[in-house]
């Protein structure tokens, strides 16, 4: 009797030791620095994003700033990376004569470990030369996760504010 006693002690502690070590490895603290660095990161990741695949017209750029599986959502409309690809390679004729000029106003950052969420507004101006060719404003959010220890966008939700 004393030996099956001795047993479930044994088996009860170590079943408690692995819980108290599995729950520790997913309540993992970030530090308000570590939070502040990766919204800092991820702003950088969408302008640095539009800049590369809308202002530049550069398609071999988009996987460097979207995940395999990202979607865009713009007024009713569902885009991923090959949509978005054959959009930029039909405008790229005559790229040179405009340029399109990003602003963004951050509103809301939601730091959840893994993602990511943000609400900003998005405006551009397209110009050639002094000339100012039109104007647009968006209210967006994006949504980003970290893949092999880089930012990348996984959504984008985009309205056209009128």
């Amino acid at each position: 009797m004393k030996k099956i006693i001795v047993l479930l002690v044994i088996l009860l502690t170590y079943s408690c030791e692995n819980n108290v070590k599995s729950n520790t490895k997913n309540t993992i603290e970030i530090t308000d620095l570590q939070k502040q660095q990766d919204v800092d990161a991820v702003k950088e990741l969408i302008s640095k994003s539009f800049q590369d695949v809308f202002s530049d017209l550069d398609s071999t750029k988009v996987l460097n700033h979207y995940t395999k599986d990202f979607i865009l959502l713009e007024n009713g409309v569902v885009w991923n990376n090959d949509s978005i690809t054959t959009y930029i390679r039909e405008r790229q004729i005559g790229k040179n004569e405009v340029q399109r000029r990003n602003k963004f106003e951050f509103l809301k950052t939601v730091h959840n470990k893994k993602t990511i969420w943000i609400a900003y507004n998005n405006y551009a101006v397209w110009v050639r030369e002094k000339d100012t060719l039109g104007k647009a404003h968006w209210l967006e959010s994006a949504i980003a996760i970290k893949e092999n220890n880089i930012w990348k966008l996984e959504q984008l939700h985009s309205t056209v504010v009128r």
